[in-house]
């Protein structure tokens, strides 16, 4: 006698489509975006993959200098926000993809040594990083 099996619940969205290695999703891209103006408000000079101890509160903090309200609540929401890329390996995988992926899609631009980064001042991406600027102000 068979025994009955149970329909499959379908793979979530993120797991059914295939991407190519660089390729990111609106909102990886969103939440790529988010924490490295997050470093460009906070931490200026540090590298991209400084933002996990930005968030978690590890040794960046020790020498950052005085910041304003609003930089303490942009760093409160963008913990909120951004929790999981406390996980320094997650945030660094998801840097190599942006820095690897299309330029033309993102507004920020990353160095080959991943060392440092900066805004692009093309069309659309000002008003992104409006945006940006608005989600955790």
């Amino acid at each position: 006698m068979p025994v009955p099996t149970l329909p499959q619940a379908p793979a979530p969205f993120a797991e059914t489509t295939t991407r190519k290695t660089g390729s990111l999703s609106a909102r990886q891209l969103l939440d790529i975006e988010l924490g490295l103006f997050l470093l460009s408000q906070l931490l200026p000079t540090a590298p991209p993959d400084a933002l996990s101890e930005l968030l978690t509160g590890d040794h960046a903090l020790a020498n950052r200098p005085t910041w304003t309200a609003r930089q303490h609540r942009y760093l409160n929401r963008a913990r909120l926000l951004l929790g999981h890329f406390q996980q320094r390996g997650r945030w660094l995988n998801q840097i190599e993809r942006y820095a690897t992926g299309s330029s033309y899609r993102q507004a920020y631009a990353i160095s080959q040594d991943r060392s440092c980064f900066g805004e692009k001042s093309v069309g659309f991406f000002r008003s992104r990083l409006s945006a940006l600027r608005q989600m955790l102000g």
